[in-house]
C-alpha cells in the first residue's frame, strides 16, 4: 500500500526534472526514492545516468546500486522493455572486477526478466539455490515472489 501524498510525488518528480547533472548526492537520492517517482522519470534518469557514466574508467558502487534498483522498479511496474534497456546500458559500464555483488545482481535481473518472458521457474530457482549468502537469498527470493504475484505467474 502506498501512503505517499500525490502532490509530494509530483513535487519530487519535478525536482528531478530540474537537475542538470547528477552528483553523488543526487545519485544516492535517486536510488532511494525511485518507487516514489513515475515510471517515465525513473527510466529517463536511469538512462541519463548510464549515459553519463559510459566510458568512465571506473563506475562507483552507488551508481550500480541506483541503476540496478531502477531496473527492478521498472520490472515491478511492468515496464520490461525499459528495464531491459537500462540493464543493457548498465552492463556496458566499467565496474570493478572486485564488485561481485553488481555482477550477481545483473545476473539475477537478467534471470528474472527471462522468467517473466517464459514463465518457467527452473532457471531462477537454480540461480536462487546457488546463492550462499542467506540474507541475499532471502531478499531475492522475496523479490522473485513479488514479481510472480505482480505478473500473475504463480499458477504457471
Amino acid at each position: 500500500m502506498d501512503l505517499t501524498d500525490k502532490e509530494f510525488k509530483a513535487e519530487l518528480t519535478q525536482c528531478f526534472k530540474n537537475i542538470n547533472y547528477l552528483f553523488e548526492k543526487e545519485i544516492i537520492l535517486f536510488g532511494d526514492v525511485q518507487l516514489l517517482l513515475d515510471t517515465t522519470t525513473v527510466y529517463r534518469l536511469a538512462r541519463e545516468l548510464a549515459s553519463k557514466m559510459y566510458g568512465r574508467d571506473l563506475v562507483t558502487m552507488s551508481v550500480s546500486i541506483t541503476l540496478l534498483n531502477a531496473v527492478f522498479v521498472l520490472i515491478k511496474r511492468k515496464a520490461t522493455d525499459e528495464a531491459r534497456k537500462v540493464l543493457n546500458a548498465t552492463c556496458q559500464l566499467n565496474f570493478s572486477t572486485n564488485d561481485l555483488l553488481t555482477a550477481t545482481r545483473i545476473k539475477f535481473l537478467k534471470t528474472l526478466l527471462n522468467y517473466i518472458d517464459s514463465g518457467k521457474e527452473y532457471q531462477i530457482m537454480q540461480f536462487l539455490n546457488s546463492l550462499e549468502n542467506k540474507q541475499l537469498k532471502e531478499s531475492w527470493t522475496f523479490a522473485f515472489q513479488q514479481i510472480k504475484d505482480i505478473y500473475n505467474l504463480s499458477n504457471m
